[in-house]
């Protein structure tokens, strides 16, 4: 293998691996906007379900809201 053909096997090998890398951080782009809606309905359900329980405890108790 000559000289211009390992410069030519590493400019292509170093194009790929830019593309990979670029397509990986679009993915993980997507994934942490996922996780972030994700973790904000979990929040929401965390404050219904706290809302219920005092709800809930105030009817047991005999308190009226």
């Amino acid at each position: 293998m000559t000289v211009d053909q390992r410069l030519e096997f590493l400019l292509q090998s170093t194009e790929s691996l830019h593309a990979t890398v670029q397509q990986m951080t679009g993915q993980i782009q997507e994934h942490t906007k996922q996780l972030e809606l994700d973790a904000a309905n979990i929040r929401s359900l965390a404050n219904i379900a706290a809302a219920h329980q005092t709800r809930i405890e105030d009817l047991e108790s005999g308190k009226q809201s």
